[in-house]
């Protein structure tokens, strides 16, 4: 007969726990792709070319990634020029949200569930679902629907409110200086000085509109921030900022001139922030804030300032602060048995929206040709990456260009 020492089985036990609880959490699950009716493979074939893939992923993936896919197909669409396609992909990701995301107490009930586990319907970040406003304004800004244009700015103004539970004050520099604007076009210049005065706190040299401006340019560049599983089963989420871009800055043509664009809002800032207190972690919907840090004013103001957004982009992700420089195997296994008990953190994140948006009041005319160029860290521009556009005005008196240097069919050499 064997005889086991006892003084080998606890560390044995361990190891073989920590063994299998390791193994469980290594991959991230695999979900079915449903097959289309033919109805819904006639209906994907009828959408234009470039949107075809993203709709097919719609249908595909079913209601756990709608409204990601919304968003997806709604910025790919707004780019390439099919306004309807966008307003009306965009307006169904608005609706979806707002089912859980509205300041009622039925929707504070049903959102305490979409941050327990990754299996859960995407609705987004608070970042993710602001930017589904803005795009939503933009086009009704194109339309000339002010009213609606500002209603949308502020609504995703109270989007980023809304975090894991807790009611964070806003610093949406971007929306707030878009629900001025709207403001202005409406006529009503007391509710437009408000928003500009309350964007002064973010950005104290943020160029606001005077009165021979009577168009808006609006441009984009970098890649939009990523979320990352950390920790021992990967049910901690933390933030970085987007990777693989070069462009940080832009100019448009001004005459003889090179100008530039006004960087108002950093994205990634956006995601990895509340209420400008920089977070560390979001662990089972609870934020955990990065101690004796807040972020103070504004990077933005010039290119220069920017070279830390392009070495962070450029740097693949890792993991926030040291680890420990040796566990026992028990503790190994206890973390392990914590993990398991909680659910892999939601890492799906919109891709397709930018690092940083960049916005510049001007004179212009219906119809005036605009040629916006990229800056790297440097301020030098980036060879082969620009994007032509043009004001279009909405018959109401105000214009509106957008570039960007995420364009389907954009040339670049990054």
């Amino acid at each position: 007969m064997w005889f086991i020492d006892n003084r080998f089985l606890k560390p044995a036990l361990a190891i073989a726990i920590a063994g299998t609880l390791v193994g469980c959490a290594s991959g991230p699950k695999v979900y079915d792709r449903a097959a289309l009716a033919p109805a819904e493979q006639s209906l994907v074939n009828s959408k234009p070319a470039p949107l075809r893939a993203d709709f097919q992923n719609l249908f595909e993936e079913g209601t756990r990634n709608k409204v990601l896919n919304l968003m997806e197909i709604g910025v790919k669409a707004y780019r390439s020029g099919f306004r309807d396609e966008a307003k009306n992909t965009l307006t169904q990701a608005r609706l979806e949200i707002e089912n859980v995301y509205a300041d009622t107490d039925s929707a504070r009930k049903a959102r305490s569930i979409w941050y327990e586990e990754a299996e859960k319907d995407f609705k987004g970040e608070p970042y993710e679902r602001a930017m589904v406003y803005f795009y939503l304004g933009l086009i009704y800004l194109e339309e000339g629907d002010y009213g609606n244009a500002r209603a949308s700015f502020l609504a995703g103004l109270l989007q980023d409110a809304f975090a894991e539970e807790e009611q964070n004050s806003t610093d949406f520099a971007l929306l707030l200086y878009l629900a001025g604007w709207s403001a202005l076009q409406m006529g009503s210049e007391q509710l437009a000085e408000q928003h500009f005065e309350e964007l002064k706190l973010y950005r104290p040299d943020a160029p606001i509109p005077d009165l021979t401006d009577n168009a808006l340019l609006i441009v984009e560049t970098g890649h939009s921030p990523r979320k990352l599983g950390d920790g021992v089963g990967h049910y901690q989420l933390v933030y970085r900022r987007g990777k693989n871009f070069k462009d940080i800055g832009a100019e448009f043509r001004n005459g003889e001139q090179w100008s530039p664009v006004y960087p108002m809002e950093d994205i990634f800032f956006q995601a990895s922030t509340r209420g400008g207190r920089a977070i560390d972690r979001i662990v089972e919907g609870q934020i955990q804030f990065k101690e004796n840090t807040r972020a103070v004013g504004s990077t933005l103001s010039s290119v220069s300032q920017n070279s830390m957004l392009a070495g962070a982009g450029a740097a693949a992700g890792g993991v926030i602060g040291a680890g420990f420089a040796a566990v026992s195997l028990i503790s190994v296994a206890a973390d392990g048995l914590s993990a398991s008990a909680n659910t892999r953190a939601d890492i799906r994140y919109w891709a397709g929206i930018p690092d940083t948006v960049h916005v510049m009041p001007v004179t212009a005319t219906d119809g005036q040709a605009v040629t916006v160029r990229f800056l790297d860290e440097y301020g030098r521009p980036i060879h082969g990456l620009n994007d032509s556009t043009a004001f279009k005005f909405d018959g109401r008196g105000a214009g509106l260009a957008f570039a960007t240097s995420r364009r389907p069919n954009q040339g670049s050499t990054q």
